[in-house]
């Protein structure tokens, strides 16, 4: 069902490339969205929508519009980021400027609220909720560029960035796909926190993957976070767990840009293993995960469609790249 789900949205999403201007600025957002992905978020949409309403079609502009402002995202996050790829191909801005990137970006999410007022099932509820949504990833990127020039971060600082930058919206395509579905308040809330704390499990398995990916090519740069000193879960707790006199030497080896990347991420790997931070973020990951399929228990759905959100949860938590 989550291949059908994926299925949908990518033909949708290839008829919508098809039918945008031939200017120039529509390139960088046909490349982006045409690079693939696991479409996740959109799929939660339809999976909401279906098992309220068994007809997941409903809500097809509300889950293309969210896999629109998703790219949106990963525009601008890679030019803050400087980051070389996407999906194993050149990023937005690599491939063709910053400039170009950012406007393109721009444009990107004015095509998400354009498409969004047009659906047959806009309501202000849902409106006022994605929106919120958009001001709370904005919100979240900006700590998580605070973060890099912060030392002392706590594990809830860090939990509420990566809520408030991955799992709201994660989160709202579920609540959205549910009031499409003419799910009860109490329902779409629930499905609002189960998605809330399976996108902070996920976010943490993304942390984990970026230095320990289960395979090699999976699109990223391996290591990516160290090299950009991003405050992901594995650096706070080492930061926090370290030695003074290896808190020092890790914090030489991520300010030096004498230094090779290859070689900052074998040392800090290298110490990741010293203080067994791989354990604690795992473990983190699991309290998230445990909460997210609490929530499933108390929705009024059938025992079958509860599995079906239960296996989602549990194949997107076991990807490998």
């Amino acid at each position: 069902m989550l291949d059908r789900y994926k299925n949908i949205i990518d033909n949708e999403l290839e008829k919508y490339c098809k039918e945008l201007p031939k200017l120039t600025i529509y390139k960088p957002i046909k490349y982006i969205l045409q690079l693939g992905g696991k479409r996740f978020r959109p799929s939660l949409t339809l999976l909401a929508t279906d098992l309220f309403c068994g007809d997941p079609l409903r809500s097809i502009k509300e889950s293309i519009a969210i896999e629109l402002f998703h790219n949106f995202t990963l525009i601008h996050d890679d030019i803050m980021d400087q980051a070389p790829l996407r999906r194993n191909h050149p990023s937005v801005h690599q491939k063709w400027d910053v400039n170009q990137a950012i406007l393109s970006g721009d444009l990107l999410y004015s095509l998400v609220n354009k498409l969004l007022a047009s659906s047959p099932c806009q309501t202000i509820e849902i409106h006022q909720l994605f929106q919120q949504t958009a001001i709370e990833v904005c919100e979240g990127q900006s700590l998580d560029i605070e973060f890099e020039k912060k030392e002392d971060i706590s594990l809830n600082e860090y939990v509420k960035m990566i809520q408030l930058k991955t799992s709201v919206l994660v989160a709202c395509s579920l609540k959205i796909g549910a009031i499409i579905g003419g799910a009860r308040l109490k329902d779409a809330n629930l499905l609002y926190d189960f998605g809330l704390n399976l996108g902070t499990a996920f976010q943490i398995h993304d942390d984990i993957l970026d230095i320990y990916p289960e395979k090699e090519g999976f699109g990223k740069q391996i290591g990516g976070d160290i090299i950009e000193k991003k405050k992901t879960i594995l650096l706070i707790e080492l930061l926090k767990n370290s030695s003074q006199e290896d808190h020092k030497s890790i914090q030489n080896i991520l300010e030096d840009s004498r230094l090779e990347n290859n070689f900052k991420v074998a040392k800090i790997k290298s110490y990741y293993k010293k203080y067994r931070v791989l354990d604690i973020a795992e473990k983190t990951k699991k309290i998230y995960f445990d909460k997210a399929i609490s929530s499933i228990a108390k929705i009024n759905i059938s025992n079958e469609k509860k599995l079906l959100l239960k296996e989602f949860a549990m194949t997107l938590m076991s990807r490998e790249f």
